[in-house]
């Protein structure tokens, strides 16, 4: 049997579209490590940002050197604007017929591979212990730092029936689901859906990923903190000064952001949050807001972001201010600093709380000790001496400054 290697960057959209392509291969291939030579190799790429894009690229002249005379195909969000590599480059919607690109040699990264039917149903999940479920495609949002609408075209939904046809088809067979999208937010009856999944009474635990803040409100809160579903949200905050919100084109204030994170905290759900550091008019005064704003929020967790500058988008186009180089980093450190105090205060709150989690088949060794990698229903990472492929309900027992223990 031929080799392959798929190699995934950026979102778990990303994730749930090769699992898409390995599901159309595996009959005729071997999967193996990226390092490993094969015969096929494939860069799912991510544009998010100029790391990413670079991270992707760089993969694909990883495997020209360790297979020149393999097949190596580059598609994801970074294919659109990557024209350079002597490979075939394709869009998006290959993704769902990959063995034409093989078979054919196809590079196709036109508009129309943007808007391709998102109807799809995987069966399995290779070497994960949570499955995603793809249930809407696109964004209509217009923030201005963001090329992602234009990579992913517009939003469409995948049919709710499908969608929880898929949902039944994983049920007994991983401990969690996670639910993505381009844009999950904008799904169609979005709530409807939620209370759907509730009810069918799953032998698993469903977690949201990341949506944006415009399409919380207190409903859809009490959705997630009353139902199976897990106990934490990802929602992305960019910044903390409402002039700056307002250049990126968000369509929130902070009091929006600061009476959902209070709304959350209220009903027991734990809050992550993105923030860029570094964007168009960001002054040390608005840095400050920024700071002070988390630093009152009874956040979880936080992914700190340098504003990295996207070919085409809207903010290319703003003539103000645009720090760089020690002055920005110093700014990503001290928010990454106060992310990390927050994390360890939240953790610490858990000793001795019941959670439940969803253990990994990663093993970890601490002071000689083996144990698996597990997460628990608020995100946090904990570590056990048990593996299961179901949910475990535990105690958390202590904090050791990077994981909890149960």
């Amino acid at each position: 049997m031929k080799k392959a290697s798929i190699a995934t960057f950026g979102c778990k959209l990303n994730q749930y579209e090769t699992q898409l392509m390995v599901e159309q291969l595996e009959d005729e291939y071997e999967f193996e490590d990226f390092s490993e030579k094969c015969d096929l190799y494939i860069v799912n790429s991510c544009a998010v940002t100029s790391k990413a894009a670079k991270e992707s690229r760089n993969a694909t002249k990883k495997a020209k050197k360790i297979n020149k005379n393999a097949v190596i195909i580059y598609t994801g969000c970074d294919s659109y604007l990557e024209k350079n590599l002597d490979v075939n480059i394709v869009g998006n919607s290959y993704k769902h017929r990959i063995k034409d690109v093989i078979k054919n040699s196809i590079s196709d990264i036109s508009d129309a591979t943007k808007t391709y039917p998102i109807n799809t149903k995987l069966t399995s999940f290779r070497d994960k212990s949570r499955a995603f479920i793809k249930i809407q495609e696109g964004c209509n949002n217009h923030c201005t730092y963001c090329i992602i609408p234009q990579l992913r075209g517009k939003e469409r939904n995948k049919d709710m029936d499908i969608v929880l046809s898929e949902i039944a088809n994983f049920n007994g067979k991983f401990a969690e689901i996670v639910l993505t999208g381009t844009n999950i937010g904008s799904y169609e009856n979005f709530k409807e859906l939620l209370i759907r999944i509730d009810k069918m009474h799953l032998d698993l635990r469903v977690r949201i990923s990341s949506i944006e803040p415009m399409y919380v409100d207190d409903e859809l809160i009490d959705i997630i903190a009353c139902g199976n579903f897990a106990k934490h949200i990802h929602i992305p905050m960019q910044s903390g000064d409402n002039k700056i919100l307002r250049l990126m084109g968000r369509d929130y204030r902070v009091e929006d952001f600061q009476h959902i994170v209070e709304r959350c905290h209220k009903k027991g759900i734990f809050v992550g949050t993105d923030v860029i550091v570094g964007f168009f008019g960001e002054d040390e005064e608005s840095f400050r807001k920024t700071y002070d704003f988390i630093d009152s929020l009874p956040l979880t967790f936080g992914h700190v972001f340098t504003y990295s500058k996207r070919p085409n988008t809207p903010a290319c186009s703003i003539n103000m201010q645009l720090e760089r180089g020690p002055v920005v980093k110093l700014r990503n450190a001290e928010l990454t600093k106060l992310f990390k105090e927050k994390f360890k205060t939240a953790a610490m709150e858990m000793i001795g709380k019941k959670t439940t989690l969803v253990v990994e088949p990663t093993v970890i060794l601490k002071n000689g000790k083996k144990f698996y990698r597990a997460v628990s229903s608020e995100y946090f990472p904990v570590l056990t001496d048990k593996f299961s492929n179901t949910l475990q309900e535990v105690v958390i027992d202590k904090f050791d400054g990077e994981y909890a223990y149960a």
